[in-house]
C-alpha cells in the first residue's frame, strides 16, 4: 500500500483494487455464475461493502498517516471484532472467558494508540488509527456474513462480492483523476503495479482461500489468520524505516493474547 500511495489516493488504491481483483477472479471463477441466488444478494452486499470497498479506502487513508506496521497490529483486532458482531447481532453466546479475552484486546489497543502521549510516533494522528481498527470491524461483520453462505464455493463468494464491490469502484475511478495521473507522470508505473498485486494476490487468491477456511472451520477460527498480520506488517515496516516504540510492540502482544484468549475452548 505505501507503495501504491506514491502515486494514487486512498480512494483510488481501494478502488482499483477491487476491479483488478474482479478481473482476475473471473478468469477462474466464471462458472460459478450458476450457484448465484437471488436470496443471498444481502449478505453479498455486505461482503462486498463492508469487507472490501470500505477497509480498502481506509486503510490506506490510516498508512498515510501513521506507520504501516501499528495499522497491521489494528488488524488482529479482527477475531475480536468477528466475535462481538456474531454476539450482538447474531445471538451467539459469550462465555466469561471470552469477554476476558475482548476486554484484554481492547486494553492492548488503548497500549497500541497511547492517544496520552502526543510526543509519540503517531501523536495527534492517533485517531487515524481508529480508522484502521473500524476497517477492521467491517471484516468481522463480513466474516460473520460469510459464514452464512456456506451453500455457495469460496469461488463463488470471490466472484459476486468482487463483481458487487466493482460498481461504485467503477465511478470512483472515472470521476477522480485517476487514468490523467498516467499523462503526467511517468514514475505512476511503478505504485500501479503495486495495486495489480493488492488486487491479485492480497485479495482475489488471498479471499479465495480466506472463505474456503472459513467454509471448513469457524468465523472466529478463520480470522483468527490475522495473527501473522501484525508480525508481517512490523517486519515490513522496520525494513522500509519505519520507527516503532515499545507500547507498539507491547500492545500488539497484549491484543494477541486476547485473540488467544478469545479462541481457546
Amino acid at each position: 500500500m505505501k507503495h501504491a500511495l506514491q502515486g494514487f489516493s486512498a480512494i483510488q488504491i481501494g478502488a482499483a483494487r477491487i476491479i483488478f481483483a474482479a478481473l482476475f477472479t473471473l478468469i477462474f471463477a466464471y462458472p460459478c455464475f450458476k450457484e448465484f441466488r437471488r436470496s443471498d444478494i444481502p449478505h453479498l452486499i455486505v461482503i462486498a461493502i463492508l469487507g472490501n470497498s470500505i477497509p480498502y479506502v481506509l486503510f490506506p487513508i490510516a498508512i498515510n498517516y501513521i506507520p504501516s506496521g501499528i495499522v497491521g497490529i489494528t488488524n488482529s483486532m479482527t477475531p475480536l471484532f468477528t466475535l462481538l458482531v456474531g454476539l450482538f447481532i447474531y445471538g451467539r453466546k459469550l462465555k466469561p472467558l471470552k469477554i476476558l479475552g475482548v476486554s484484554i484486546g481492547m486494553l492492548g489497543t488503548l497500549i497500541l494508540i497511547n492517544p496520552f502521549d502526543t510526543n509519540s510516533i503517531v501523536g495527534y494522528n492517533w485517531p487515524y488509527i481508529l480508522l484502521a481498527l473500524f476497517g477492521a470491524a467491517c471484516y468481522g461483520v463480513s466474516i460473520n456474513s460469510i459464514a452464512k453462505l456456506n451453500h455457495l464455493s469460496p469461488r463463488a463468494i470471490t466472484l459476486f462480492a468482487m463483481l458487487g464491490a466493482s460498481v461504485p469502484s467503477i465511478f470512483i475511478l472515472l470521476f477522480t483523476d485517476f487514468a490523467g495521473k498516467f499523462e503526467y507522470n511517468s514514475f505512476v508505473w511503478t505504485p500501479f503495479i503495486s495495486i495489480i498485486f493488492l488486487g491479485i494476490v492480497a485479495t482475489s487468491l488471498a479471499m479465495v482461500f480466506f472463505n474456503k477456511l472459513i467454509s471448513i472451520t469457524t468465523p472466529i477460527f478463520a480470522a483468527s489468520t490475522t495473527y501473522a498480520i501484525p508480525i508481517v506488517a512490523l517486519a515490513w515496516g522496520l525494513l522500509f524505516g519505519e520507527i516503532l516504540l515499545l507500547n507498539h510492540f507491547l500492545g500488539m502482544m497484549v491484543i494477541l493474547t486476547g485473540v488467544w484468549i478469545v479462541n481457546k475452548k
